[in-house]
């Protein structure tokens, strides 16, 4: 038990605290995102797996406080039942309120960026007409170009009439196929769980660095989405045409939803940002599937043997 103890307290250590400085120096301009992107996955999973580990075999594995505090009321329960359950709460109230104040920062958060999202679609209902063009866009009247995507069964994406008529035709197809991207790749599902997991583990280099980097990430394995389809000076003109896109809550622009992106964007899709050497797939894969698979292991080790010896 010791030794799955000491795994995955060194695997929170080094997915938690070393992965993410090491992730980081994979610049946002790399010539393939989802090689990256596969690998900060790998490490916010691996380090959220290893801490929950870590905490449940803390206070579960005897002779540590958990594991004493679960034989106390085994034995005192029945003899001393009132003043059992009030130490027992008293007891508790600690660890309790450290996991209610952890849980009370990213669930309602989570809650709040759902409704807004909601809400968003509902208004675009309102105010916004089918293209007979595009099955999956809704046309906004709006002088100001805009396209972005919402998560929805009935057309996804939304496009102003400016940018109809700022964008060539090629460059609209640019767009659409970026919008298309973010939604079969479910991006937006990746964004609300990094946003519910920085909620709950702030302090871990890691997470916070995840944070920045992987929306960067996403817009980036949009865009080469896009270039297959119309070619990567397409895609270029289209973006500098939408530089001026507002960013909406819940949503994901052609644009990019973080300031800084559209030039990181801009300089990979024009060859001038110096680009990284290159790592395989395979290898993102592997380290990925390892950094997950290992403290998931541990843990249900772990807890299988604590269970048996209860």
């Amino acid at each position: 038990m010791l030794m799955l103890l000491i795994i995955l307290v060194a695997a929170l250590v080094l997915l938690g605290c070393l992965a993410g400085p090491l992730l980081d120096r994979l610049r946002p301009s790399g010539a393939h995102p989802a090689t990256a992107l596969w690998c900060w996955l790998g490490a916010l999973a691996g380090t959220f797996i290893a801490a929950a580990g870590t905490i449940s075999i803390s206070l579960l594995w005897p002779p540590t406080p958990g594991h004493g505090f679960v034989e106390w009321l085994r034995g005192c329960l029945p003899h001393h039942p009132t003043a059992a359950m009030v130490l027992a709460g008293l007891a508790g109230l600690p660890l309790a309120w450290l996991c209610a104040a952890r849980l009370a920062r990213g669930v309602p958060r989570l809650r709040r960026a759902l409704r807004h999202r909601r809400d968003h679609r509902e208004m675009l209902h309102m105010v916004a007409r089918e293209d007979a063009e595009h099955p999956d866009v809704l046309l906004l009247d709006h002088p100001v170009p805009v396209a972005y995507c919402l998560p929805s069964r009935w057309r996804p994406i939304v496009l102003s009439t400016g940018a109809r008529e700022a964008l060539t035709d090629g460059e609209l197809q640019a767009v659409l196929e970026h919008e298309r991207a973010h939604l079969r790749q479910r991006h937006h599902a990746l964004l609300l769980l990094l946003d519910a997991g920085h909620a709950l583990l702030p302090w871990l280099p890691t997470v916070r660095r995840a944070r920045a980097r992987v929306p960067v990430l996403l817009e980036l394995a949009a865009d080469d989405a896009a270039v297959r389809t119309a070619g990567s000076r397409t895609l270029a003109g289209a973006l500098r045409r939408m530089a001026a896109t507002p960013r909406f809550a819940g949503a994901l622009g052609a644009s990019g939803r973080e300031p800084g992106t559209l030039e990181w964007r801009l300089a990979r899709l024009e060859g001038a940002a110096r680009r990284p050497r290159r790592l395989g797939r395979p290898v993102a894969w592997t380290l990925s599937a390892c950094a997950t698979a290992l403290p998931l292991l541990a843990t249900v080790t772990a807890l299988g043997r604590l269970v048996v010896a209860c």
